[in-house]
């Protein structure tokens, strides 16, 4: 698949997956992360010969990797993993999880020459948002039999009205007032941005803070997975009429091209709790997400 290529031109092709890997080195403790993730690239993916016998070179990296990028791999290397034996050990994964190291990235959001978020497609065509710094909460919410806050127990995962889980999320504001988020309606929950502070999500509090504001467990577990943080920005395609036809628009304010769906949106904004205030660096984040999901335009079906 990349054995044309030198490891610099694989490293210049493939930013977003090369510096994953670095990340999901660095937090297994390597020795020097970057050396060892250059050095199985050669072994497994730019100079290995998939005809050969490779049970040697497998076992001695399965050893050794974390589970990231060992199912990252699976996607790179021209070896046939899967033929060989304990292959199990490199695809194992726990039910619902999924590497993004295989999403092909569309577009790189910067700040002042560093990356903050980027554009991916996922395995059934919709573009994601991901970011490592900008906390976003994916809240789903059970279909309620009543609209009061009172009708489910805080400890409950999953919030029974839009009401109950927007009182959780004001309550947590009150204990921290200098946190800011945008809320978005989506079509089965909501979502939330925080725009005051950098959250990183592999850290305990962020996890904790999550929970508290009824976040989809399988969202929270995939932020730890994979390292970031998610919003999906166009429509699931079989929430869409199969022949609707697609318009691209140019938005000025974003600089980008962007798909025009004229019968449904991927959410609504709602309002905004806490400190009005956008860092810096989430300002162009933002503006795309909020472009491509047609935020402003409530007479859109959700999808």
């Amino acid at each position: 698949m990349q054995a044309c290529l030198s490891l610099e031109q694989f490293i210049e092709a493939n930013p977003y997956v090369y510096n994953k890997l670095c990340y999901w080195a660095k937090r297994r403790n390597g020795a020097n992360p970057r050396t060892e993730v250059q050095t199985y690239l050669r072994e497994l993916v730019l100079e290995v010969v998939p005809q050969q016998n490779n049970t040697v070179l497998l076992k001695k990296w399965a050893r050794i990797l974390s589970q990231q990028e060992r199912h990252g791999l699976t996607t790179l290397s021209p070896i046939l993993i899967g033929a060989y034996a304990n292959s199990d050990r490199w695809y194992s994964l726990q039910q619902g999880e999924y590497s993004v190291l295989c999403e092909p990235v569309l577009h790189e959001i910067c700040y002042q020459g560093q990356q903050q978020s980027i554009i991916t497609r996922n395995r059934y065509g919709c573009l994601v948002l991901n970011t490592n710094q900008l906390l976003i909460v994916d809240v789903d919410i059970e279909v309620p039999q009543y609209a009061d806050v009172q009708d489910c127990p805080t400890s409950c995962r999953v919030a029974v009205s839009q009401k109950q889980a927007i009182a959780a999320l004001r309550v947590l504001v009150e204990q921290f007032p200098l946190l800011g988020f945008r809320v978005y309606c989506t079509r089965n929950g909501l979502r939330y941005f925080c725009t005051t502070h950098e959250f990183n999500p592999l850290d305990r509090k962020t996890y904790q803070l999550m929970q508290n504001l009824y976040v989809d467990p399988l969202y929270a577990r995939l932020c730890r997975f994979q390292a970031t943080f998610r919003a999906r920005l166009t429509p699931k395609p079989w929430r869409v009429e199969p022949n609707q036809t697609k318009r691209f628009v140019y938005d000025r304010s974003i600089g980008l091209v962007i798909p025009e769906l004229t019968s449904c949106a991927v959410c609504h904004l709602v309002e905004t709790i806490g400190m009005q205030k956008t860092l810096p660096q989430f300002e162009k984040t933002i503006q795309i997400h909020d472009a491509y999901c047609q935020v402003s335009r409530a007479q859109l079906e959700l999808a």
